[in-house]
């Protein structure tokens, strides 16, 4: 067997060599992969060491936003409060401008009335609403009638002028007068 195996003169082979530099190769490869894992883990824990710092940092944060939202709810309650306040105080308002605006018309026809109306003429049992307005007139004379529905139809407040026909009670001539109030 021995004559099969040619070994050359110069060289030996130590096996023991080759052992030993197998094992420091794989001693360094060791070394190297514990570095590896060393730097993993350290990275890991600096990580983790992060991340609790930023939730406890965000822990606190949210409870310091939970306090000034309950130090806060007090103020947007009475925001609330006011809020209602204010609406009701538009509604009064509201209504109490359609009052100031209806009354202001009613003014209005009454001052119209008074001007147009003949000075030997009264007017009686006056009936004002909203959109008409009623009432008997009486004069000593018929013209004076004539001329207060004649100054009726030419004034812009009023229209559909209606009028019964005159009548005599003595010395004095009476009619009824029922007339819409222009709106504008």
């Amino acid at each position: 067997m021995l004559t099969n195996i040619q070994l050359n003169n110069n060289k030996d082979i130590n096996l023991l060599e080759a052992y030993n530099r197998q094992h420091q190769r794989k001693s360094e490869d060791n070394k190297k992969i514990l570095i590896v894992i060393a730097a993993e883990l350290i990275l890991f824990a600096v990580v983790t060491i992060i991340s609790i710092f930023r939730i406890s940092y965000y822990k606190m944060q949210n409870a310091k936003l939970e306090e000034k939202i309950k130090s806060l709810i007090p103020i947007e309650n009475q925001v609330k409060e006011y809020t209602q306040v204010k609406l009701l105080y538009e509604n009064k308002k509201t209504i109490l401008d359609s009052v100031a605006k209806d009354n202001e018309t009613l003014n209005l026809v009454i001052t119209n009335l008074e001007e147009i109306t003949p000075s030997e003429m009264s007017i009686e049992n006056m009936t004002l609403s909203k959109d008409k307005v009623s009432f008997v007139i009486k004069s000593s004379r018929e013209e004076n009638i004539a001329q207060f529905v004649y100054n009726m139809q030419n004034s812009e407040i009023f229209k559909n002028i209606v009028f019964s026909g005159i009548s005599n009670q003595g010395n004095e001539k009476r009619t009824s007068i029922t007339a819409e109030i222009v709106r504008k």
